[in-house]
């Protein structure tokens, strides 16, 4: 099999790189990146990109793309501009992986995306997830993670708040109210790997505590 994986410099993204890296059913991993990469691999191969031209990638023969894109209002500095990489990017990519022939397409949204909501942030998540459903990958798995759990370089002070509550909580989200519960980065990105090694046709969303 081969990947192309578009944020392997995210959180989630480096994670499933290195799963897909170890795995030896996965020859190839094309890696879509903007600068060079900090990772070397015999079977890694780093594409440079401009996001801003996705149509302009060549053809690439992959098995599955992984879309670990993301980023946050404040850190991309308007709503405009969060919305270009949370769902222009998103879809553009997809649509490119459509001509090219890929089979199967993860993409990593958000828990309570709906394009409908009067949240700026969930109504793009929902945006991009309806475009996705539409373009009709053969094998298009959306991803909703709730809370990420992680340990980021920048300083995010009320997310890291946030972070441990959630896990002095955790105990608490039990039932209905489990998909609620902070999700280690690691875990996502497992869940990502592992569908793809047997990814069914059809259109899935899976939500965290399902991931």
């Amino acid at each position: 099999m081969k990947a192309i994986i578009a944020g392997a410099s995210g959180e989630v993204g480096k994670h499933l790189l290195n799963y897909l890296l170890e795995d030896i059913d996965y020859s190839e991993v094309v890696s879509l990146v903007r600068s060079n990469s900090l990772v070397e691999h015999q079977k890694l191969n780093n594409q440079s990109i401009n996001f801003d031209k996705i149509s302009d990638l060549p053809a690439i023969t992959a098995d599955a793309i992984f879309c670990c894109l993301g980023t946050t209002i404040k850190k991309a500095g308007s709503q405009a501009a969060f919305e270009k990489v949370d769902y222009e990017y998103v879809v553009n990519l997809a649509k490119w992986a459509k001509q090219i022939g890929v089979k199967q397409l993860h993409v990593v949204s958000a828990m309570g995306a709906d394009a409908n909501s009067s949240v700026f942030y969930s109504k793009v998540k929902g945006r991009m997830e309806t475009e996705l459903q539409q373009i009709g990958i053969t094998s298009t798995y959306i991803y909703r993670p709730s809370l990420l759990d992680s340990e980021r370089e920048e300083s995010r002070p009320a997310e890291r708040i946030g972070i441990i509550l959630f896990r002095l909580l955790k105990i608490l989200f039990v039932g209905p109210l489990k998909k609620y519960a902070s999700i280690k980065v690691q875990d996502v990105a497992k869940g990502m790997w592992q569908r793809s090694k047997a990814a069914k046709d059809g259109y899935f969303i899976v939500e965290s505590d399902k991931i």
